[in-house]
């Protein structure tokens, strides 16, 4: 029993031992700005471009918020606590800076001044700082869920969101303007291969019982080919599977570290 007990701490420690070696920054080559990426934990993203920053779903349970900064927009992507914290949004949104919520997380919760888009929705400098386009991407699931015929995520209620680092979609591919889409709460549904196309970094999820496994995320990058892949909401997941089905592809994966508190707590 004792050896057991040995041998379970040894692998917990390194477990944190890897997980301290991983960076918690990346910095995207882009035309006209780098993006800094910044993995505050588990679900919140922080993304930096020419002085803009903008953060999706900052929380306070599973984020070392420490490391981020005051947002110039700040966009939510579901009703859950690992995604939606008022508290936060209110402590890192600058002053008149816009926040994009659901219609289901402004239902659960008012926040002022903040701006409802739906599946599909499409904005520019209304709901971003200038040189922003926001586009609200359907996320649910396809299978699973807690009974037959439910679903932990059904449709219509969250969404991921892809960024275009440009006011204009009509010309952005032509100026090489850089896209980044964060998938939220999702499968690997038909709307992402209808709407994300030619990104420069997609963030996709993998945490079972609630998305996507490694493999199944894998697959789905292979569908509509980011430049950069990097897995994040996987808590319970190995992100190395992932990279490992994406070995030979043309998509380049980043592994960063998204879970310090864990870390810290070992």
């Amino acid at each position: 029993m004792k050896l057991r007990l040995v041998g379970a701490l040894l692998l917990v420690l390194a477990a944190a031992s890897v997980w301290a070696q991983l960076p918690s920054t990346t910095s995207v080559r882009a035309a006209g700005g780098d993006i800094l990426i910044t993995a505050l934990g588990h679900a919140s993203v922080q993304l930096e471009r020419s002085g803009t920053v903008v953060i999706v779903d900052p929380v306070t349970n599973q984020a070392d918020l420490s490391k981020a900064k005051p947002a110039d927009l700040i966009l939510v992507t579901d009703i859950h606590p690992d995604h939606f914290d008022p508290a936060a949004i209110t402590k890192l949104r600058k002053p008149g800076a816009p926040v994009v919520l659901t219609p289901a997380a402004m239902e659960m919760q008012k926040i002022p001044g903040a701006i409802v888009m739906s599946n599909r929705q499409m904005r520019t400098n209304e709901s971003a700082p200038a040189g922003i386009t926001v586009i609200a991407v359907p996320a649910y699931n396809i299978e699973r869920g807690p009974a037959p015929g439910e679903f932990y995520h059904p449709r219509e209620r969250g969404q991921g969101y892809l960024l275009t680092f440009s006011d204009k979609l009509e010309t952005a591919r032509a100026n090489k303007a850089p896209s980044v889409y964060v998938a939220g709460d999702t499968e690997c549904v038909p709307a992402i291969a209808t709407w994300v196309r030619d990104v420069d970094v997609a963030f996709l999820p993998m945490n079972l019982p609630y998305t996507m496994t490694p493999a199944e995320a894998a697959e789905c990058a292979k569908g509509f080919k980011p430049k950069i892949a990097i897995p994040y909401h996987f808590q319970g997941q190995k992100p190395e599977e992932f990279a490992a089905a994406l070995k030979g592809s043309s998509i380049e994966v980043r592994i960063l570290n998204w879970y310090p508190k864990a870390q810290a707590a070992r």
